[in-house]
C-alpha cells in the first residue's frame, strides 16, 4: 500500500464511522426494493435517510419542559372533550342536564385553561 493510501485511509477512519445493525429481511427487502426505485444500493439509501432525518429538525426532539407542556394542554383538552361528550350523550339518551353542573364545569376548565396559558 502507498504512502498516498495510508494518508487517505487514516484520515478517513478520523472523519468517519461505519454503522452497521441488523435488519429483518421483510425490512431488507422493502429498503431493497425502494432503494431500486431511486437507483441506488441498499446501503446508499439507507445512508440517504439516516442523513437527511438527522439534518431536519423534528418534534421528536423536545424538552422536558415542552413535553410536559404539550401532556398539560392534552389534559385539559381531553377533559373539556370529555364533559361535552358526556352532556351530548345524556342529552341524546332524553336525560335532563342540569345548567348549573354544566356551567360550574365549564369554567372550571375555563379556569385552567387560563392558568395554562398564562404559564407560558
Amino acid at each position: 500500500m502507498s504512502e498516498y493510501q495510508k494518508t487517505y485511509k487514516q484520515k478517513y477512519n478520523t472523519e468517519n464511522k461505519i454503522i452497521t445493525f441488523p435488519l429483518k429481511n421483510h425490512f431488507y427487502n422493502e429498503l431493497s426494493r425502494r432503494s431500486n426505485f431511486y437507483d441506488l444500493s441498499a446501503n446508499s439509501y439507507a445512508k440517504n435517510i439516516i442523513t437527511n432525518a438527522l439534518n431536519i429538525e423534528t418534534t421528536s426532539n423536545i424538552t422536558t419542559q415542552q413535553q410536559e407542556y404539550i401532556s398539560k394542554y392534552i389534559h385539559i383538552s381531553r377533559g373539556i372533550a370529555n364533559n361535552i361528550n358526556q352532556i351530548a350523550h345524556n342529552s341524546n339518551m332524553g336525560n335532563a342536564v342540569d345548567i348549573n353542573i354544566l356551567i360550574k364545569s365549564l369554567r372550571h376548565y375555563e379556569d385552567e385553561f387560563k392558568k395554562f396559558i398564562t404559564n407560558i
